[in-house]
């Protein structure tokens, strides 16, 4: 399964290999979560199939903020910084995702510097995207 994802835009087709092989495949039901609110886990997920709305709480009321799907990535900034989810992942059909360990994707990095410095850029040009999108929205 190849994907199309921000994470990989600057990577040859042997390094996605290489990263996409150390990611774990998992298949969420319809309805299921893959993430949620308050859940400490720094894994990193990118969609392959399916969709997942993004839901959270706004005025003490439940709300979808967005859905997301095939290319999209999600779970970025509790994987930089270990923090607790600020939402929740709810699959609205089976979706597929890659899901990469922290620990597991860092040593893979690790060991290869120009590896990692193109994921490294590709991961602030996605977490700029997500801070330009909220900025649309204020």
């Amino acid at each position: 399964m190849e994907s199309d994802h921000p994470l990989f835009r600057y990577f040859t087709e042997d390094e996605r290999n290489r990263i996409e092989n150390i990611a774990d495949v998992r298949r969420i039901a319809e309805g299921a979560f893959l993430i949620r609110s308050g859940d400490l886990d720094s894994t990193l997920y990118a969609i392959e199939e399916g969709n997942l709305e993004i839901l959270g709480i706004d005025d003490g009321e439940p709300r979808v903020f967005a859905t997301v799907g095939s290319g999209d990535v999600l779970g970025e900034v509790s994987f930089i910084d270990d923090s607790p989810r600020t939402v929740s992942a709810r699959a609205t059909e089976e979706t597929i995702v890659h899901a990469w360990d922290k620990r597991t994707l860092s040593e893979a990095l690790a060991f290869d510097p120009q590896l990692l410095a193109k994921f490294s850029v590709a991961m602030s040009e996605l977490l700029v995207e997500r801070l330009r999108d909220v900025a649309r929205r204020v």
